[in-house]
């Protein structure tokens, strides 16, 4: 797993949302998959978001990412993992409930294309809004439709609209999606609820959902998702 041009410039973009958050974990030890022409692309993308930063601010020799969030403004990244084997310093199986130790420990929460490959995918996505803080951050890039064989899923719109927005009552800062082969493209997707089929829609080839959701304050009564055309 890795951070590349359609990730990276989205966590470059929500970077304004982090305020004053004191932590933040990401699913999985994200290495940096931006090599040559890549590397400068991405810089150069990074100017959109007002950030003039060289490849050496950026990178670190071990290949992940903590330089990159450090220079993005973001606070210390810890990572969550079902192994010690890349450093991450929480093992937890996301198939599996939160630990009550990290419930509403952190003020980000990053899933960069971690549960899409959680066989109990639901079970992961009430793990990160769980170890979120009241008012935190959450922060999700996962394969959404073309990308067949890469994960055990294929996420959608429902997912941060139904669950994120209507069940836990998060405020949606952005749901989008991008392609991969071009990553400039950015779709913003409205609510599905009601829409005819949920606004389904057919892509051609590889793209990403990312969105950004605010955890509100005082949690309301929860309700379990359905999707949008079903209500």
């Amino acid at each position: 797993m890795g951070i590349s041009l359609v990730p990276g410039w989205f966590l470059a973009r929500q970077a304004k949302n982090i305020g004053d958050a004191r932590n933040g974990i990401i699913l999985g030890r994200q290495r940096l998959h931006l090599q040559g022409d890549k590397l400068g692309r991405f810089l150069r993308g990074l100017k959109r978001y007002g950030y003039n930063l060289t490849a050496e601010q950026i990178t670190q020799e071990d290949g992940f990412t903590e330089t990159l969030f450090s220079a993005l403004g973001y606070p210390p990244i810890e990572a969550l993992d079902f192994t010690d084997k890349e450093g991450a310093q929480h093992i937890h199986d996301l198939n599996e409930p939160v630990p009550d130790h990290l419930r509403e420990r952190f003020d980000i929460v990053i899933d960069g294309g971690t549960t899409e490959h959680i066989f109990h995918i639901g079970q992961a996505i009430e793990t990160c809004f769980h170890m979120l803080r009241p008012g935190g951050l959450m922060l999700s890039c996962v394969s959404c439709d073309g990308w067949f064989g890469h994960g055990f899923f294929q996420s959608g719109p429902d997912v941060p609209w139904r669950y994120w927005h209507h069940a836990r009552g998060c405020e949606m800062l952005e749901v989008s999606i991008v392609p991969r082969r071009r990553p400039t493209e950015i779709v913003r997707i409205e609510d599905p609820t009601g829409k005819r089929r949920g606004g389904e829609r057919a892509l051609a080839g590889p793209h990403l959902l990312v969105y950004a959701a605010r955890k509100p304050m005082e949690a309301k009564a929860y309700v379990q998702p359905i999707q949008g055309h079903y209500v």
